[in-house]
């Protein structure tokens, strides 16, 4: 979820997942995003669609959801959702300050197991997993 650039599902798939969803609410990103994975061969593992998370019927092992706080918090049912028993989510695009907030709210909804946060510079990624 937040494809912009593509780069997260051009890494997905150099890391051999065996299908990678790409989906951001903005055009332009989405175009931009296409072109990127035809830029770096991935385009037979890569799919980007213009749409929100509600469009998605699928669940899958691994959702990565790179965009702002307040949208990571209004998502957290629809993320559950998307994810298979076990699945790994990774929620990035946070600010440093905002990391611990957002650990918790993930945490009180009682799916989630707490696997790991990463910092750098002022950016903050957490990663859970589906218990």
């Amino acid at each position: 979820m937040g494809t912009g650039s593509g780069i997260l599902s051009i890494a997905a798939a150099k890391l051999a997942a065996g299908e990678v969803l790409g989906v951001d609410i903005d055009g332009a990103a989405v175009e931009n995003a296409r072109e990127n994975v035809e830029q770096n061969n991935v385009a037979k593992l890569v799919k980007i669609r213009k749409g929100r998370i509600g469009d998605i019927r699928k669940r899958f092992d691994v959702v990565v959801a790179n965009i702002d706080l307040r949208s990571l918090r209004r998502m957290r049912s629809p993320l559950l959702r998307h994810l298979k028993s076990q699945g790994i989510l990774i929620l990035s695009g946070i600010l440093k300050g905002e990391r611990d907030r957002l650990r918790q709210h993930y945490l009180e909804a009682g799916y989630f197991q707490w696997v790991r946060v990463t910092q750098e510079e002022g950016w903050a990624c957490l990663t859970l997993k589906k218990g």
